[in-house]
């Protein structure tokens, strides 16, 4: 999927909620996911002014906004979206457009984008553009799915030697290796880490893959069966759950920084 096909894409996930689709996994039946959760936690947003590229429904510049930023806007391209980030949350210094970032003028203090980079066709142009954006001193904040685990390896096993359909929309399957490559070729600062373990290699990994390796099999045609996909994900539960353990680059979703 290209990114000309990414708007209609959104506006039928958001018109149906975003609840519905099941890339949005939350943190034992708290309301807060683990990368909006470590975005909060990354800076104080106090006096700052944030740009949230692909905001969503508008849940995350919503709390940005009560943490005390001095302006928040989000951002996106699905008309779907914004009307419903609208409707939902309103605060004084919180505004939603429909606008492609290459179209804003505005400088701000921070620039964040959640799970919107690995649908890019040009990663690196897209962090240079933010750059542009930032006021002297200024930071961005991306989160996006981290392939450096077991979930990873085992996943894209399947996408690189059979060109299975893992995810519905991703172009890229990151790691910190290249963003940490992307700060060196920007000129900028970067500090990250990964969080939610338990997707990456607990039990978060067994229920999504559970779901998820069935659809796999059926979408790509793969020579496989139930029965087997029941037997991995029990090796899965003995081996993997057993023997792994949290590292720092290991959690299912990554944390970069960067800081001019």
């Amino acid at each position: 999927m290209k990114n000309k096909e990414l708007e209609k894409f959104y506006d039928s996930v958001y018109k149906k909620g975003e609840q519905g689709h099941y890339t949005k996994l939350r943190l034992a039946g708290k309301d807060i996911a683990a990368d909006r959760r470590a975005v909060m936690e990354e800076i104080s947003w106090k006096g700052k002014t944030v740009l949230d590229v692909g905001c969503g429904t508008g849940e995350t510049p919503y709390y940005i906004a009560q943490k005390g930023a001095a302006r928040v806007v989000g951002l996106d391209y699905s008309a779907e979206a914004i009307s419903a980030a609208r409707q939902t949350y309103r605060h004084k210094n919180l505004s939603f457009e429909k606008k492609d970032v290459k179209d804003v003028k505005e400088k701000f203090d921070v620039i964040i984008t959640m799970g919107t980079l690995e649908h890019t066709d040009n990663p690196l142009g897209t962090l240079k553009r933010f750059k542009s954006l930032l006021n002297p001193g200024g930071s961005i904040i991306v989160t996006s799915p981290n392939w450096s685990n077991p979930r990873g390896y085992m996943l894209l096993t399947l996408w690189f030697l059979f060109r299975a359909r893992i995810t519905l929309v991703d172009l890229h399957y990151f790691t910190p290796v290249e963003f940490i490559g992307w700060a060196k070729k920007l000129g900028m600062k970067l500090k990250w880490r990964t969080v939610d373990q338990s997707w990456a290699h607990g039990e978060k990994l067994v229920a999504d893959f559970t779901r998820r390796l069935p659809n796999i099999a059926r979408d790509s045609k793969l020579p496989t069966t139930g029965a087997r996909i029941r037997e991995f994900i029990a090796w899965i539960e003995r081996h993997v759950l057993t023997l792994e353990k949290d590292a720092p680059h290991t959690g299912a979703i990554g944390v970069y920084h960067f800081r001019k």
